[in-house]
């Protein structure tokens, strides 16, 4: 496992099974090599943006998630 998050965990492993196959199927076709390219790094960024959030959430206090959300929530109606 690599998250407590069981629905990423599942989404990468589904990722990399992919990856697998394409692996050892794509050979020199510049379809499955350009789709196995964009899943590499699909699986990277979905990695940096998990990280990345751990990281914010670490830097939330949880007393003052409500004062956070109701900024957000003011920008989401400002638009």
């Amino acid at each position: 496992m690599i998250t407590d998050n069981i629905t990423f965990d599942k989404l990468l492993s589904d990722i990399d099974l992919q990856i697998e196959v394409l692996n050892a199927i794509a050979a020199d076709n510049p379809i499955l090599n350009e789709q196995l390219r964009l899943l590499l790094e699909s699986r990277e960024m979905l990695v940096l943006q998990e990280l990345e959030m751990h990281r914010l959430e670490e830097l939330v206090d949880p007393d003052d998630i409500s004062e956070h959300t109701n900024i957000i929530d003011q920008h989401s109606d400002d638009a």
